[in-house]
């Protein structure tokens, strides 16, 4: 039987330290037959960018050209073939090899099914989501009483979550997202919205556009968690953030090669993740991100730091 076509589409942006791990694991662990590739670059000016965009021959469409990141976006959407959409930032690094994609395919053909969350979530992240969640009437918050998230369970035995209405149905950001094609452009485009940018989100404001599109067009969808992550954030500034591009081609927080090889983080091979099943409601980022030659950013309880980094003040680079 045949599967359906997936478009797997990659927004990249002045990072090839980050690119470089983000590919090398996508095609070392995504294990599905019928898959589009799209990357779309917005003239990255990074010494030995363009170079690698250019050995990539396994790319079905390239795009390099000036444009915002909700443009980025957009160009995929309409350049994509797929049944269901794989959205990408440069940032992640997949670090699980095996058939998951099948798994995430199957779930998102579900008529409930909004947007399939896969990276690794703190363990903050998933307490307040899935854990913390109160029970919630006409809009109005019950103390003392926690929701029961709902739970999906793929042919293969695959566990996915529901958020409820604690997460936007459809993946609003865009990146690190999976969705069905026809969601995304029932919705129509990313519109970059400058009421509501801030120094944090390189969409300036396309997220919350969406988001309340998303709820004014009524859809009955919700976002699911896939239990086991097949992908995390690539964390390299000691304060737990990213290294961020903003104000063209400023590059703030700390920046840095992998310390050996192309990967960031341990790959584990499916039948190895077994080991992470019995934590709930999932994995966090801090049990299943295993950082090569590097070590997590930290509290004192063992949970990720995690930071934005980003304002006028903070210190940056100049890529040229």
């Amino acid at each position: 039987m045949s599967l359906p076509l997936v478009t797997v589409g990659v927004v990249s942006y002045n990072r090839l330290h980050y690119l470089r791990a983000l590919i090398a694991s996508a095609r070392r662990c995504i294990d599905y037959p019928a898959l589009q590739w799209i990357l779309v670059d917005g003239a990255s000016v990074e010494p030995g960018l363009r170079e690698y965009l250019e050995s990539l021959d396994f790319l079905d469409e390239l795009i390099v050209r000036e444009c915002t990141h909700a443009e980025a976006m957009n160009e995929i959407c309409d350049r994509a073939r797929g049944e269901f959409l794989l959205m990408l930032p440069e940032d992640v690094q997949f670090i699980r090899r095996g058939p998951w994609l099948r798994d995430m395919v199957e779930i998102a053909s579900r008529p409930e099914v909004g947007h399939v969350q896969f990276d690794a979530q703190r363990r903050k992240t998933l307490r307040r989501h899935f854990l913390e969640r109160p029970v919630g009437l006409r809009g109005h918050r019950i103390p003392f009483f926690r929701a029961r998230p709902s739970r999906l369970r793929a042919s293969s035995g695959a566990e996915f979550i529901g958020y409820g209405d604690v997460r936007d149905p459809v993946g609003a950001a865009g990146i690190v997202t999976f969705v069905r094609t026809d969601i995304r452009r029932s919705l129509g485009p990313w519109r970059e919205n400058r009421a509501l940018t801030t120094m944090q989100d390189s969409g300036l404001g396309a997220e919350a556009d969406m988001i309340e599109r998303a709820r004014l067009a009524g859809l009955e969808l919700e976002a699911f968690l896939m239990r086991i992550p097949a992908a995390a954030d690539i964390v390299t500034d000691p304060r737990g953030t990213k290294a961020r591009v903003r104000f063209g081609n400023r590059r703030y927080g700390h920046y840095a090669p992998p310390a050996g090889g192309d990967l960031y983080y341990r790959i584990w091979d499916e039948a190895e993740v077994a080991r992470f099943a019995e934590l709930e409601p999932a994995p966090g980022f801090e049990d299943i991100v295993d950082p090569i030659g590097f070590g997590l950013p930290l509290d004192e309880h063992g949970d990720l730091l995690k930071t934005n980094v980003i304002d006028e003040d903070e210190p940056y680079e100049s890529i040229a």
